[in-house]
């Protein structure tokens, strides 16, 4: 007999059995990367990110989601999608979400200590009678895990291709290791973008994070939001917490000049993968951000044996870094079944013109 119960808040539910269901598969899944976003307020009221937590009590599983009321913070954009609905007088928002909030990165959305395919569907079973008993719009799985597809098709889903890039440790002994296979030129430009005069950059993680790590940090993050003329999703107080409860999975490369701090980065980390997240920076240094973002976590990579660095989506000129373009995917449903199939249709064709460009982007990279 299955025994489902719904939460609205992580703090409902104990860290034990919070962690034990996702095995610390990942940073994000961790109960302390959720837990600092609910008690930022990052995500609850106001936010547009209201958290539905779907507990099986006696297989020791949950399907996260959010209802949401915009379409901020999920980098699969879906506002056409959107538009149309209100050209047709109809309301896209709320719709139900499944995805780690702002954050662009590959997860299951079914957490379990011993996850069956009869767990997973009951756990989906009653997300969906919630999803159809209400006025939302859609469903939308985002960045699905290669485990769930098959799962979120067969109840009436269709996949939709998205793109990142991504750095592939090939057992690289040093970086001059990494850049010997690459090609001369684009070697030597690498090169000639690592040396920044009167630069010093320190990388923090453990016990060496601090909170004057984490308060400088946001306010870098800050610089950027400004620059780009942003939202800031991500309040002081989840980088407060995440430096003092997740400092095994945090890693933070600061730049200083002349003795003071003038730019920053933060990534996630566990035994496979890096993910690079955020940066900021608070003067205009020719090539520092290639060296905080992408150069430092290339490092990284290779000094711990990590295969994967993920650096995120946008952005051609990963490429010539030996960043590579990888498909990604995400799982979509439209109640009103006009617009599923016009969706559907859409989806046909931006996955015909996404794999001609991933072939042209993979044409360029610098490897000999």
């Amino acid at each position: 007999m299955r025994s489902i119960s719904l939460h609205t808040t992580i703090t409902s539910i104990s860290k034990e059995f919070w962690d034990k269901a996702a095995s610390n598969s990942s940073p994000f899944l961790q109960y302390d990367f959720f837990f600092a976003l609910e008690k930022s307020f990052s995500i609850g009221q106001n936010s547009g990110w209201i958290p539905l937590y779907f507990m099986d009590d006696v297989n020791q599983a949950i399907l996260y989601a959010f209802v949401k009321n915009h379409s901020y913070g999920e980098y699969i954009f879906d506002w056409q999608w959107a538009n149309a609905y209100k050209e047709n007088g109809m309301s896209y928002y709320p719709k139900l979400t499944s995805m780690i909030p702002f954050t662009p990165v590959t997860t299951p959305h079914i957490i379990a200590l011993n996850l069956t395919p009869e767990v997973a569907q009951g756990l989906l079973d009653t997300y969906q009678d919630l999803y159809e008993k209400n006025e939302f719009s859609s469903s939308h799985f985002l960045f699905t895990h290669p485990c769930e597809e098959s799962l979120f098709q067969e109840n009436g889903y269709i996949l939709r291709e998205s793109m990142q890039y991504h750095f592939f440790n090939e057992g690289y002994q040093s970086f001059e290791d990494f850049l010997s296979c690459l090609k001369g030129r684009k070697a030597k430009q690498i090169r000639k973008e690592r040396l920044l005069e009167d630069i010093q950059i320190t990388s923090f993680t453990g016990e060496d994070l601090t909170q004057a790590h984490a308060e400088r940090m946001y306010h870098f993050y800050l610089s950027t939001i400004d620059h780009k003329n942003a939202i800031d999703y991500l309040k002081k107080d989840f980088f407060l917490l995440i430096f003092e409860t997740m400092k095994k999975n945090v890693l933070y490369i600061e730049a200083s000049q002349n003795g003071e701090a003038v730019a920053g980065s933060l990534f996630f980390y566990d035994t496979n993968k890096l993910y690079g997240r955020y940066w900021g920076c608070i003067k205009d240094i020719q090539y520092l951000h290639f060296e905080l973002c992408y150069y430092q976590g290339i490092d990284f990579c290779i000094k711990n044996n990590l295969p994967i660095f993920e650096a995120g989506a946008q952005g051609e000129h990963k490429i010539p870094r030996g960043f590579k373009p990888i498909k990604k995917f995400s799982a979509h449903k439209i109640k009103n079944e006009s617009f599923h199939l016009a969706i559907a249709n859409f989806i046909e064709e931006e996955s015909r013109q996404l794999s001609l460009l991933v072939s042209q982007l993979a044409a360029n990279l610098p490897f000999k």
